[in-house]
């Protein structure tokens, strides 16, 4: 069921993916005895805990972010729509038609409803890669295994993987080289399926209606939108 509704969450570009699979001596957030060593996908190895730290910083001073998404599936398909996120914990995925999902996480719980066969699954964030970074205190190098950190012209690309092995697949983040602003995240599983979602026309730190992450479960055939 995980994978059920994560997949339909979140491909890389040449770039990511061959970061991804060129890692071999993987940069793991703990205290070691011995210095870490850094390949190819590390392209600035001696600050890598510096930049993991300012991309922290930034989004953690983003606390609620509202705007557009645009979705490319593991089998090429696009789709569109809105997304709320509000850290920590809340999410809110709002596709358009024909599209009937609408993913919603309330903090504890993300639910992916189809409208069109009304059905509601669920899973816990915690069991998602997603709950990374809705985190109230999101700390990069401490909770995940990092296997790349590029810094190109004009993005920063955080490759991640959940460091206590209790999750498959792995999640990349891409950040605007300038603000470290969140531009796209890519999930991948180990099954070589990727989904990436392009975010634009953001708007950060506003207010967002509480009941945009409250997703309830009506009769037969009153399945809507909040």
């Amino acid at each position: 069921m995980m994978k059920k509704i994560i997949l339909p969450l979140l491909l890389a570009s040449t770039v990511v993916g061959t970061a991804v699979a060129q890692s071999s001596k993987p940069y793991v957030g703990q205290q070691t005895a011995a210095k870490p060593q850094y390949n190819a996908p590390f392209t600035d190895p001696a600050n890598v805990r510096a930049d993991l730290a300012r991309i922290d910083a930034s989004m953690n001073a983003t606390t609620t972010f509202q705007g557009d998404f645009t979705q490319v599936a593991p089998d090429g398909s696009v789709s569109s729509g809105k997304i709320w996120l509000q850290r920590p914990g809340k999410v809110r995925f709002e596709y358009n038609d024909p599209n009937p999902l609408l993913i919603v996480s309330d903090g504890v719980t993300l639910v992916q409803n189809d409208r069109q066969l009304e059905t509601f699954d669920r899973v816990p964030l915690s069991a998602t890669p997603l709950n990374y970074f809705l985190k109230e205190n999101i700390n990069l190098a401490e909770d995940t295994e990092v296997t790349a950190l590029q810094k190109l012209p004009g993005n920063w690309i955080v490759t991640a993987r959940d460091g206590s092995g209790e999750q498959d697949g792995a999640m990349t983040l891409v950040f605007d080289a300038e603000t470290l602003a969140l531009q796209t995240w890519i999930i991948s599983d180990d099954f070589g399926g990727m989904t990436r979602v392009q975010l634009s026309n953001l708007q950060y730190n506003g207010r967002i209606d509480p009941r945009k992450f409250i997703l309830r479960e009506g009769r037969r055939g009153s399945n809507r939108r909040n």
